[in-house]
Parts: structure tokens; sequence; C-alpha cells
């Protein structure tokens, strides 16, 4: 019954007509960018760490058969198809839950609130739910413009939240200028200098908006210090802080919150609002969650409770999925897992870059979140392209195009990171032999 279920949905019809459809019905110029890459590929099985391809890249060649350290920046935090995510979703609809209705209240999101609150920081225990992680920061900010009566926002250059309204605004130009949304009271400033926050703040800033680790970015790790001197600096103009830890929380750092020890040990910070997206979905079904402190609820709904809702965002489903990974996720032989293996897997990066600094930069990270810096972008792309054909899938930072992301599942093993660290070794150095001759 399984195989006739796969046959059903994975590999329906050859590679090559699936890629013509996708060009044809969804997005051409995009299927277009994946064969200029030597990358014509549709993911057909996943499991765990692993995941395979329909077919290869050219006709004739074998599927492709990778471990996923692009996790897509965190969806597949507990790899692909997670035993015990799958049993909690055919349970749940086995148990008589669907969608459920946002506007009626909800026992599954208070169980998952009560849940969130527990693991929040601080005095944060509200949380509006949503879909994506764009929903979530675009409600952030909405909150706090509502909170502060004020409009403007100041973000992080080369950092990304999404690519929807306000999330967009605090974005990279080339994402926004196309859409011609550009708007002066949406500021951005360098990321690690609190000075230039200082010096960016009028009257009208309403929030303060950035990633604990900026993944787009660069995975750039701000000096000791930073994040407090931002908060206060925030409390000092009356400002919200609003952390997107989308990408680096969840436990991704070691500790469940980047933004409370998963920088510097010693360095907890109480945001405003924390907001989480991808991983909240534990790679099966969509949730984000916007989290902030009960006064700011009351300056948002105390005259309308439904002047905010989102019609499947934090449908009963994703509810009941979410509380499962938290309860997995929180757990701190988990977290203790995912700081042995970032320790490992860090002290390998750093070896290869030693091994290969005419070529490497520098090394960077928390846990298992990590960039590989490159000496130029030339180099960056295509030990990329060389990595992922040793079979390891990772991406490159969209702001940074010279450093290589990499992100493994907090589920990966020590003997999992060894070949992944063998894989990215022979990747490059395959790429330098090209390059010799």
């Amino acid at each position: 019954m399984k195989d006739n279920l796969k046959e059903k949905y994975i590999g329906t019809l050859p590679q090559q007509k699936l890629l013509k459809l996708y060009a044809k019905y969804v997005n051409k110029p995009k299927a277009r960018f994946f064969k200029g890459f030597g990358l014509a590929v549709i993911p057909g099985e996943r499991n765990g760490v692993y995941m395979k391809t329909l077919e290869g890249s050219r006709p004739n060649e074998p599927p492709l058969e990778l471990i996923n350290c692009r996790s897509s920046g965190g969806v597949f935090n507990l790899g692909h198809r997670h035993p015990k995510i799958i049993k909690t979703l055919k349970d749940a609809l086995d148990g008589g839950l669907d969608l459920g209705d946002h506007m009626l209240l909800s026992e599954q999101r208070a169980l998952l609130g009560e849940k969130l609150a527990e693991l929040m920081p601080g005095d944060i225990s509200k949380t509006t739910f949503g879909v994506s992680g764009g929903e979530a920061i675009d409600t952030a900010i909405k909150f706090s413009r509502a909170y502060t009566k004020r409009k403007g926002c100041i973000s992080a250059l080369g950092g990304y939240h999404g690519h929807t309204g306000f999330a967009l605004l605090t974005g990279d130009i080339d994402f926004k200028d196309p859409f011609l949304w550009n708007f002066p009271e949406f500021k951005q400033v360098p990321f690690g200098d609190a000075d230039s926050i200082r010096n960016a703040i009028t009257d009208d800033i309403a929030c303060v908006i950035l990633e604990t680790i900026p993944a787009t970015g660069g995975v750039l790790i701000a000096p000791e210090g930073y994040f407090q001197e931002v908060r206060e600096i925030c409390d000092d103009s009356g400002i919200m802080l609003i952390m997107d830890e989308v990408q680096s929380g969840l436990g991704r750092t070691g500790h469940f919150w980047a933004i409370y020890g998963g920088i510097y040990p010693n360095e907890k910070v109480v945001p405003d609002f924390i907001v989480c997206g991808k991983g909240m979905s534990s790679g099966i079904y969509p949730l984000s969650t916007c989290s902030y402190k009960p006064c700011i609820e009351k300056a948002v709904f105390k005259e309308d409770p439904f002047i905010h809702i989102s019609t499947t965002g934090g449908s009963d489903l994703a509810c009941a999925v979410a509380l499962e990974m938290l309860k997995i996720q929180s757990d701190p032989n988990f977290l203790d897992h995912v700081k042995e293996m970032g320790n490992i897997f860090g002290k390998g990066l750093k070896k290869i870059v030693e091994e290969n600094i005419d070529i490497l930069k520098e090394a960077r990270g928390r846990g298992l979140m990590w960039g590989l810096e490159f000496n130029n972008v030339e180099d960056s792309q295509l030990s990329m392209l060389s990595i992922i054909k040793q079979g390891v899938l990772l991406n490159y930072c969209g702001n940074k195009k010279d450093t290589l992301i990499i992100m493994p599942p907090l589920i990966v093993k020590k003997e999992d990171l060894e070949e992944i660290l063998s894989r990215i070794r022979l990747g490059i150095t395959q790429l330098k032999d090209i390059k010799k001759r």
C-alpha cells in the first residue's frame, strides 16, 4: 500500500516532462535558472537528512542522492518526514481535527500558545499565528505601529525578513524596487553597529527589526554586547525591538532562542517581539508565530478583537503538529545534541578553511548554522555547484554571494557530519584542480 501511495505522488511523470510543465504553468525563468546551473532536477524520495532527485541532471544520469544542508532555512530542522511529526498529523486527522475556524476560539491554539509562553524569554507570553514568516513579520511591524503610534522602522542592510508588505520594506532594494515598494520611513543601517541605529532614530521610529544571525546577509555574528546595547537604545526611545528568529531560533544555535544565550552564552536579551516561521512547520504543516509582551495586546486588540486575523494561520492541525515539534526541540538533551554537533561541525569547517586559505576566508556560525566565506563571489558560486555534485545540498547567501550558508537538520549525527565535511572538502578540492588546468 505504501509503495502504491508513493507512486501516486512521487515520480508520476518523467522528470523532463515535469520540468516542462513547471516552466509552462509555474515559473519559466526559475526553471531556466536551475537548468543554467546544471541543477534542473526535481526532488523525489526524502527521509531524515537525505533526499533523492527523480533523475539525474542530464539524460541517462542516475538520480542525485543529497544530504540536505540547506534545510530550507530551517523548515527541515527535524529532517524530512520525522516519524513523530508524521504520526502526530495522522493522529490529529483521525482524532477529529481539521483547519478549524479562524474567527472562533481554538483548543489547539490555546495549548500551543501556552507552550510558547513557557519557552519564551522574559514576559513575552502572547502569540498571534500566521502561515508564513513574512506574514508574522508584517504582524510584528503592524503591532509596533499600533502600539507606538509611529510609522518608521530600522532594519539591517543585507538582512532578509520576507517578501510580503512591511517585511519587504525591511529588505534589500533588489527585492523592493521592482515593486515600487520603498518608503522613506523605513531605514537600513549596517548590522552589528549600534551607533548607526542610534543615529538613525527619529521621533517617528516605531521599531527596530533584526535577525539574530542574518542568514541571507552572510551568517554574520554580531559583536558581543551589540544586542544588549540595541535593547537599551530602544528602551530609551520608546521603540519596539523585534527579533527575527525564523532561521536562528527553535534550537538552531544549541540554545532555544539565539537572542537568549545562543550568540554569547552570557548575553540574554528580551526583545518585545520574537517571530518564528519555517521550522514552526516541522517540514509538514505551514505555521508562523508572532509572540510579544502583554502590553502590546492591549494596544492592538482593546477596541476590536478581530482587527487582525489570518484565515489559515494557526490552524488546528498546524498547532497540533507544532506542539509536538516544540516538545522535541526544547528538550535539554536535544539542545545538548545540537551543541555537540555544532562544535564538531564548526571545528571541521574551520579546518577546511585552514587547508584552503588560497580560496577560503572564514567559517563562522553558531550551533548548526554556519557560513563559509570565500575570497570572491566566483569561487563561492563554483564551489557551491561542485559541493552539490558531491552530494551536499547547500546554498549561497543571497545578499552576500561570496558566502555559502550551511544548515544541516538538527537531528544530524556525528557520522553524517563527517560525511558532509568530507564531501565539502572534496568539492572544494575538485574545483581547485579544475582551476589549475
